[in-house]
């Protein structure tokens, strides 16, 4: 993929929801070595990304260099982010950023001027140009991320980790739930020496009253997440589940979290972290 566009458009929120999408990207490269940068990449990255803006001009023709990447690479897409003068002065304005151009005129207004004209033939030759004029960043990202993944390549996936709350919470986590609050398997002498997986934890457990809408309300919550998360084009989700020694009922929630999701489709990767030191 190509990612330019009218300075204040969005390319830098676009490039980064690229990076996430899994795209190897690369900004503002001159020119004349974008196709030996995409022939060398091609071979080692399954999804490339260049970002060309007005400066590149300093540097050569753009027109030329995309011309010669769609040449070799007839799958190349090329993305033109604009909006509309008023709202990239706007924009300019509440950054209080610098336009690219604005050494080279007197005003930010005429310094856009001077950029929509000079990168008209690359806008013309786009394969899809996006107004970003009624778009904040998040919708931005919302918008890309459909138009970017086709339904049947979207792989989320969904890390599940259970613990033991007296071996410290999982750093990395972005959902930690606590079960503590269900009686312990570990105080019932035949389940002592088991764990969360094995048949007797998981029917003792499955007969404790509020067990069931717990798990309910936990795989309800994380469903609203995983959809926003989804639409912002994040990739992936941890979640935490801890009792006292992550041994018994944390790891049973996660067992259980881990096969649903599994039924739902998503990818799942399932660690017992502290069930052999309990």
């Amino acid at each position: 993929m190509i990612l330019t566009g009218h300075s204040g458009a969005g390319k830098s929120t676009a490039a980064g929801l690229l990076e996430d999408l899994g795209f190897f990207c690369i900004d503002n490269l001159p020119p004349e070595v974008v196709y030996q940068v995409a022939s060398i990449l091609s071979n080692t990255v399954d999804k490339l990304a260049i970002v060309l803006d007005v400066r590149s001009f300093l540097f050569g023709n753009i027109l030329k260099a995309i011309n010669d990447v769609k040449e070799r690479y007839p799958f190349t897409k090329v993305v033109f982010l604009t909006a509309t003068k008023d709202t990239l002065i706007q924009r300019f304005a509440h950054t209080r950023r610098s336009h690219p151009l604005s050494k080279q005129t007197s005003s930010i207004g005429e310094a856009i001027d001077k950029e929509i004209d000079m990168m008209k033939d690359v806008m013309e030759v786009a394969d899809l140009v996006i107004d970003t004029t009624m778009l904040n960043p998040h919708q931005l990202r919302e918008k890309l991320t459909k138009i970017l993944e086709k339904k049947s390549e979207k792989v989320f996936v969904i890390h599940i980790i259970s613990f033991g709350f007296k071996y410290g919470i999982p750093l990395d986590a972005d959902f930690v739930f606590d079960v503590r609050f269900f009686p312990n398997p570990f105080y019932i002498t035949e389940l002592r020496s088991k764990t969360g997986k094995d048949p007797e934890v998981k029917e003792f457990l499955r007969n404790v009253d509020g067990v069931s809408g717990y798990l309910q309300r936990m795989m309800a919550l994380l469903k609203i997440a995983i959809s926003r998360y989804e639409t912002e084009g994040r990739k992936e989700l941890t979640v935490a589940v801890g009792c006292t020694g992550g041994r018994h009922r944390s790891v049973y929630f996660a067992e259980e979290l881990a096969g649903i999701f599994e039924q739902d489709g998503y990818k799942i990767t399932l660690n017992h972290r502290d069930v052999d030191l309990g």
